[in-house]
Formats: structure tokens, C-alpha cells, sequence
């Protein structure tokens, strides 16, 4: 169940982002081979790579720390699919500056829960919470980030 939730939803980051209004598929050969490249293009100042499919929906890498962010109106859901870190969720966040309209980004987050993710889970951040992805030098995760805005 794993493999294929992966194979899902890491496949459709391979080749380009796809048309909302067609259905499009991408291959497991298509999937590992855009996956494998994630690493050589890490932002260094971000610590990030992604691959987007859709315009709210991304393949993640992550070799750092992220800053704190905050999306006013939208939630993440989160599956993890390599390596490990940790996400704070909840709390305040320190230095806040707005980045784009209904989202915010800071220096960390003071409080929060502590979620340690690995590979098979699965996380949901609902809109309006700030959270921070952290990772330990030397390491890293790959996830695919969904965006959506819940239905009240």
C-alpha cells in the first residue's frame, strides 16, 4: 500500500506540470528518475528542491531547515516518502513577515507540537497554523505536498 500510494503520488512530479482540466499519468521509471535529480537542485540558502505537477501539488526535497511558515486559507497534506525529520506545528512565529498575499514566512516557531516523520506518514496542517520543517544535518526527506482549501 505504501509502494503504490508512492508510485501515486511522487508520479506525478516526473515530467511537467500537468493541465488541471486532462488527466495525466506519469510511469514509476518517470517518477524515480525526477526524484533521483531532486538532490542536485537543492536551494542551498533554502535547503529545498521540488518538482511541481499541479499548481497546489509538489514533490518536496528538503536537506535542512525550512523558516517557519503560515498559509491564511490553505492546508497541507503531507506524505513522506524518504529519510526523516521533524515538523513543528503550532506555536508563535518568530519574525513574521508576509511573503505573498495570505502567507507568511519567519525565523522558527516558539512552542508547538513536535511531529517526527519518516517514510509511510502521512501529515495534515490545517489553514492558518504555522509549522516549520526540520531537519538534522546530514539528513533529509522527500514528500508529496498537496495544497488544497477546506470546504467550512
Amino acid at each position: 500500500m505504501k509502494t503504490t500510494l508512492f508510485l501515486i503520488t511522487v508520479g506525478l512530479a516526473t515530467l511537467h506540470a500537468a493541465d488541471p482540466a486532462k488527466p495525466a499519468f506519469w510511469s514509476a521509471a518517470q517518477t524515480r528518475e525526477a526524484v533521483k535529480k531532486l538532490p542536485a537542485k537543492v536551494n542551498p540558502e533554502r535547503h529545498l528542491a521540488t518538482e511541481r505537477f499541479m499548481d497546489s501539488a509538489f514533490i518536496a526535497y528538503r536537506d535542512g531547515n525550512g523558516e517557519a511558515e503560515l498559509h491564511e486559507k490553505q492546508a497541507d497534506l503531507i506524505f513522506f516518502h524518504e529519510g526523516q525529520g521533524v515538523v513543528l506545528v503550532g506555536g508563535k512565529m518568530m519574525e513574521g513577515r508576509s511573503t505573498a498575499p495570505e502567507e507568511q514566512r519567519g525565523k522558527g516557531i516558539e512552542g508547538g507540537v513536535r511531529y517526527p516523520v519518516a517514510a509511510g506518514d502521512t501529515l495534515y496542517i490545517p489553514p492558518d497554523t504555522v509549522h516549520q520543517f526540520v531537519v538534522e544535518p546530514g539528513q533529509h526527506f522527500t514528500a508529496t505536498v498537496v495544497k488544497f482549501t477546506p470546504k467550512p
